[in-house]
């Protein structure tokens, strides 16, 4: 168990050394394989003598992965940023398109 730790601990560390210039892509990879890990970690019985040395790891990693969790949150504040800066636009062009009749006017005319 405390191998499953130490790799846990390892892959989140890995992370937030790059984490600045980390991708979606490179956190998403790192959620699936940080779920891999737990679901062997739930699958484990742990002996009450290592509770007290897998609590201190735990405790570590729990700090590690504050950092990650404060970087998801600022992506996804900035996403929803770029997303309410699209929204106010198309609400713009539609309010533009309604005023002048939508965009598909007909001319006439009337002379002929």
């Amino acid at each position: 168990m405390e191998a499953l730790l130490q790799r846990l601990i390892q892959l989140s560390s890995n992370l937030v050394e790059r984490l600045d210039n980390a991708d979606l892509e490179q956190i998403d990879n790192y959620m699936q394989q940080r779920e891999e890990l737990f679901r062997e970690l739930e699958q484990l019985v742990v002996p009450a003598e290592q509770m007290a040395v897998l609590r201190q790891e735990a405790d570590r990693l729990i700090s590690i992965e504050s950092v990650i969790v404060a970087r998801m949150v600022t992506l996804r504040d900035e996403a929803k940023q770029q997303w309410e800066k699209i929204q106010q636009g198309r609400r713009s062009q539609a309010r533009y398109d309604s005023a002048y009749g939508g965009g598909d006017s007909l001319f006439f005319d009337a002379r002929r």
